[in-house]
């Protein structure tokens, strides 16, 4: 008679505790990687942020997945599951997730920097920040204006008070 604990025998015990420390090792390793890898990129710092946390997650669940695995869980119906449930959050969350791609993209693009002068859609105003879902702008009123960066995809940015250099 083999040992169990919670009806789970000492085999399995031990193969999830072995996977799920491979994923926190496996996490922890991609993590310190990427960070290494974008100390020589100039994406702005939040931007490697997000990437580095959001792989280390993506190896974790993968790591919980293999522990439902082991536990004798059909992963098929689980997978099917989460890609309906998934499908209905994104419907649901569109808006959001378009203006934190956009805020990515915005962020990469650098077509404006904190302290620029801008106008979109009829606003105009002073960049006091950029965050990844919104653009804050202060307008020649002192109010604040929280623009959703989605904006900046799809319409005419206009840069105030710059000059190009001539070849």
């Amino acid at each position: 008679m083999a040992w169990e604990i919670f009806g789970i025998n000492l085999v399995q015990v031990v193969e999830i505790v072995l996977a799920l420390a491979a994923a926190y090792i496996a996490g922890k390793l991609v993590a310190k990687s990427l960070g290494k890898v974008f100390e020589k990129t100039p994406f702005p710092e939040n931007i490697e942020t997000a990437i580095v946390k959001l792989s280390k997650y993506v190896i974790y669940a993968v790591g919980i997945f293999v522990v439902i695995a082991l536990l004798g869980f059909d992963l098929m119906s689980l997978v099917v599951g989460l890609g309906a449930f998934s499908i209905a959050i994104s419907f649901a969350t569109s808006t959001l997730i378009q203006n934190l791609v956009s805020g990515l993209l915005v962020q990469a693009d650098r077509a404006f920097c904190v302290g620029d002068r801008i106008e979109v859609k009829g606003i105009e105003g002073k960049v006091v920040k950029i965050s990844v879902r919104t653009t804050v702008v202060e307008t020649e009123k002192g109010d604040l204006v929280y623009i959703p960066n989605s904006l900046f995809l799809s319409n005419p940015v206009t840069r105030r008070g710059l000059k190009v250099d001539s070849p």
